[in-house]
């Protein structure tokens, strides 16, 4: 019985020692670097993003149908009355 329990702990040790090794000495080579991103100092202040044809979209007919739809005077007013 002893001699089974020093090769348990023997393999135990062995299992703790390559998992430290795993985690704090081996590096994968699979791992990509991050790229680092530029950050807009001017659109992050303004919450604006700059584009190179601003007059695509200022005149594009796609914005004019976004509008709100038309919306029925009496089905209004009743929404609006309190009582």
């Amino acid at each position: 019985m002893k001699r089974v329990r020093k090769i348990v702990n023997f393999f135990a040790f062995n299992l703790l020692f390559f998992a430290l090794y795993l985690n704090f000495i081996h590096k994968d080579k699979t791992v990509a670097e991050p790229v680092p991103v530029k950050i807009n100092a001017a659109a992050s202040i303004n919450g604006a993003v700059p584009v190179q044809d601003a007059d695509k979209y200022l005149n594009s007919k796609t914005s004019a149908s976004i509008a709100q739809p038309a919306v029925d005077k009496s089905e209004s007013t009743e929404k609006l009355s309190i009582n």
